[in-house]
């Protein structure tokens, strides 16, 4: 690595030090809470009348659904807690945009993306037009998800399309319940299933119907490998563990790049089918 990208990296990446999701949490808030009860909420009492002010945080306790302590300090409303920040933000740029203050919507809107992007670890939020949204939601606006979703609207697919998109839904719930890792892994591994049985025009579970589904599709050595070894991996999560049997669940990354892959595949399988149709 150049001298030049060494410099653009944190304090923590340059010396190889970890930090954890819980300690990015607070440091975000932190951050947040410095710059908007020093600066930020600072800038607004020069350019506001005080009841319009105190409006804006009496509208935040609304939205929090708490009383209004007469404080104007964020972190009296919000506490410390990640999730409760988040909805406090949400709260008071939405009150700036109800009741405009000059350019206090932008300023806020400024510092909270500031603040995410210096933070040093992917908090699993983003914000856009002031709300949050977790990141993995991010995937049903892709092109990669979209396009799969095209590709399986028509009613031959439809029992492949039910599969694809429950796992879509695991997908964004695992942010929250990483137990849904598995359940996605399993939902794509039934997309993949169903449409193995129309590919082969054989009623069997993947496992028994991998050969025969990998070769009607008439792929490159290189491909046969590569779906192959992708059945495999999914085929680990496909039963529930054996009694005694303790099993390493699914890496975050790695099930998000099994849904990619699968929506790949599953396009690949059908331009081949299309494919050998115009051919006959």
């Amino acid at each position: 690595m150049d001298d030049i990208s060494k410099q653009k990296q944190g304090f923590e990446q340059r010396f190889g030090i970890e930090v954890g999701l819980e300690t990015a949490k607070q440091r975000f808030v932190n951050r947040l809470f410095n710059l908007i009860d020093e600066g930020f909420l600072g800038f607004t009492t020069k350019h506001c009348h005080l009841q319009e002010y105190e409006w804006a945080f009496k509208y935040v306790a609304y939205k929090l659904g708490i009383r209004y302590e007469g404080s104007n300090t964020l972190a009296c409303y919000s506490g410390t807690n990640f999730s409760q920040v988040l909805r406090a933000l949400e709260a008071l740029y939405e009150a700036f945009k109800v009741k405009p203050y000059g350019s206090s919507d932008e300023r806020l809107d400024t510092i909270i993306k500031a603040a995410i992007s210096q933070s040093e670890i992917d908090l699993g939020v983003e914000w856009r037009d002031g709300l949050f949204y977790q990141s993995g939601a991010k995937l049903l606006d892709e092109a990669l998800v979209n396009e799969n979703l095209k590709w399986l609207s028509g009613p031959k697919y439809i029992n492949v399309l039910t599969p694809f998109e429950k796992g879509l839904r695991h997908l964004l719930e695992a942010q929250k319940q990483p137990t849904k890792l598995s359940d996605t892994v399993t939902d794509m591994y039934e997309a993949l299933e169903a449409l193995a049985k129309i590919v082969t025009g054989r009623d069997r579970d993947l496992s028994g119907n991998a050969e025969s589904y990998i070769s009607k599709l008439g792929l490159s050595e290189h491909y046969k490998g590569m779906l192959k070894a992708h059945i495999e991996y999914a085929n680990k999560y496909r039963h529930a563990p054996k009694p005694g049997e303790r099993r390493k669940p699914p890496l975050p990354n790695e099930v998000e790049a099994f849904v990619y892959t699968t929506g790949l595949f599953i396009r690949l399988a059908i331009q081949q089918l299309n494919q050998a149709d115009q051919t006959r």
